[in-house]
């Protein structure tokens, strides 16, 4: 299989590109049962406001004119046709609206200094060239944010301007979404989503996703990751048309015919699960030339639930909760009976495995790491002697991960000696001793972690890099601006996490942050007492408050039983 490099820095392009190319394919068809949708790509309870775009008003002000410019490349439905009319010819032929775009504040303010226009105010967020969206740190600014204009034909029109977009939070709660492409761990078992931020057009999205996937993976998780398509690998028509029946046609170049069996049964399963996003579609056809690409166990077209066995969210039906209280662990079931499961040494702060036969736990000396089978009278094993430890993490492989406090992240591989993982990258204010608990992603190329900053404790997410034997911890980025203290966190699915913790002053909530984009976070207030919490798919958030724990039932919490620290396996 191939491992494609990092994505290019073209992506971005070729997504605005490629939708409006399919902008002027998007009309009433005149033959034949194929149509170039779904249109839009977004659920039926996920509203899309179109930006309609307005040409310069007669004798605008400089201000007037730079503020109607902006709210012109909210809209890219005609290729910024109307922004561009904003601009002289000269700057109108160098700009570039695909090199990313900076999110404000939406409280900006503008100031007329000779021929220039700049603007001031709060950088909220990122999104590259790539797609990639990036939470900015409180009080970052816009930098250099300037625009020259001049009179052409009496009129001012804008002579120099930065490269990309500038928008508002308002602008891309309208106009954008975020979609997962799939690719693969580095042994190709399981799948990993890789979130991409796209203006959202009345062209098909099912494009703008496989024309992304190709491109292969963006930046940030690439070096953590697969993909099983072909080098050179793309799409022989810029469109991926969906017949009436909802099967999508995905035309791909020849280099697809060298893969093994192996190969077309991976890269379909990247192929399926990123379309799988898209409402309406039900299936999934590749062709070559024309014919359909044999995938050994699979017809021509592959429903879009084929593959079910590499879900990156993918836990045992057996997996349920645990928690401690003084008979031992507590096992708790779905209709939240409790089996106990006594150790012969009592641990406290558990991690369980992901496949439920293994527990890892610290010590009542707080500073001792146990592991031991989970089964009733088993022997814990003394892994690991530190300081202050946190609660214990596993992955994929079977790996434990826990933070020893005031020294940095430690992993207890197997039957091996501990090691310490290196974090790089981590911002300047910052170190490995500044970390307070982590938890691993279950698809094991991602952790999220709580990092005291001063007086400020906030979750961070990084990827975890393999290279054979040799594991790090690299690129910590923001997933949220607003969180000032945070005491626990753990991931509810790929895509999002739980965050125990509040703004400001305010009260302790539960908040749900997405990895990427999101309109919107789910947060509500956390029951009195609350210092823990689990999480996992299809299951209730559970929270360890006092000497409680307690579940989510919609907007109350409902105790499950006595006792402290709950987890789920991960």
């Amino acid at each position: 299989m191939t491992t494609l490099a990092a994505a290019r820095t073209s992506r971005f392009a070729c997504l605005v590109s490629c939708a409006l190319l399919l902008t002027a394919c998007a009309g009433i068809p005149t033959s034949g049962p194929i149509q170039q949708g779904p249109s839009l790509g977004v659920a039926e309870n996920d509203p899309l406001f179109r930006v309609i775009p307005q040409s310069p008003q007669a004798d605008a002000t400089p201000e007037q004119l730079v503020r109607g410019f902006q709210n012109a490349t909210a809209s890219v439905e005609t290729g910024y046709k109307i922004a561009k009319e904003y601009l002289t010819d000269g700057a109108a032929s160098v700009w570039d609206p695909k090199a990313g775009v900076r999110v404000t504040d939406g409280k900006t303010t503008y100031a007329l200094k000779g021929n220039v226009v700049s603007i001031q105010g709060g950088l909220t967020a990122t999104i590259n060239a790539t797609g990639e969206y990036a939470v900015e740190a409180p009080g970052t600014q816009l930098d250099n944010i300037s625009y020259g204009v001049t009179k052409v034909n009496g009129q001012w029109r804008i002579s120099t301007l930065p490269s990309g977009l500038v928008l508002s939070p308002s602008d891309i709660s309208r106009s954008y979404r975020t979609y997962d492409l799939y690719f693969f761990t580095r042994d190709f078992s399981t799948l990993v989503p890789a979130p991409i931020t796209v203006p959202v057009t009345s062209s098909a999205v099912a494009t703008v996703l496989v024309q992304s996937l190709l491109q292969g993976a963006t930046p940030w998780i690439a070096p953590a990751v697969s993909s099983a398509f072909p080098e050179g690998t793309r799409l022989l028509i810029d469109a991926v048309p969906v017949e009436s029946d909802g099967v999508a046609d995905v035309e791909l170049s020849p280099e697809l015919l060298g893969a093994s069996d192996e190969t077309r049964q991976k890269l379909s399963t990247q192929l399926v699960w990123t379309l799988r996003q898209v409402p309406g579609i039900t299936g999934v056809r590749m062709t070559v030339n024309g014919q359909p690409v044999a995938v050994t166990g699979k017809g021509p077209v592959q429903p879009i639930g084929s593959w079910p066995l590499v879900d990156p969210d993918a836990l045992p039906d057996t997996a349920k909760g645990w928690a401690v209280d003084a008979r031992g662990l507590l096992q708790v079931n779905p209709d939240f009976s409790q089996t106990v499961v006594r150790l012969k040494t009592p641990l406290t702060k558990p991690g369980v495995s992901l496949d439920s036969t293994q527990v890892a736990g610290v010590g009542a000396d707080k500073a001792s790491l146990w592991i031991s089978r989970l089964v009733d009278g088993a022997t814990p094993v003394l892994r690991y002697t530190g300081t202050d430890l946190s609660r214990p993490s596993w992955d994929r492989y079977g790996d434990v991960w826990v933070v020893d406090r005031g020294k940095g992240l430690v992993l207890i591989a197997g039957d091996e000696k501990s090691v310490d993982v290196p974090i790089g990258d981590l911002p300047p204010d910052v170190t490995s001793k500044s970390l307070l608990a982590v938890s691993v992603s279950r698809d094991g190329t991602r952790i999220a972690m709580l990092v005291k900053r001063k007086s400020k404790v906030e979750p961070l997410v990084a990827r975890i890099e393999r290279d054979g034997q040799t594991v790090r911890v690299a690129a910590p980025r923001r997933i949220d601006a607003s969180l000032t203290n945070s005491t626990d966190l753990a991931w509810l699915d790929a895509d999002t996490l739980v965050v125990l913790g509040s703004v400001a002053a305010s009260s302790l909530e539960v908040h749900q942050l997405s990895i990427g984009y999101s309109s919107s976070s789910g947060h509500t207030l956390a029951p009195a007492g609350a210092v823990t919490l689990a999480a996992a798919p299809q299951h209730p958030i559970l929270v360890g408050a006092g000497t409680a724990v307690v579940s989510s039932s919609g907007s109350l919490w409902v105790k499950v039983t006595d006792g402290t620290f709950p987890v789920y396996p991960g």
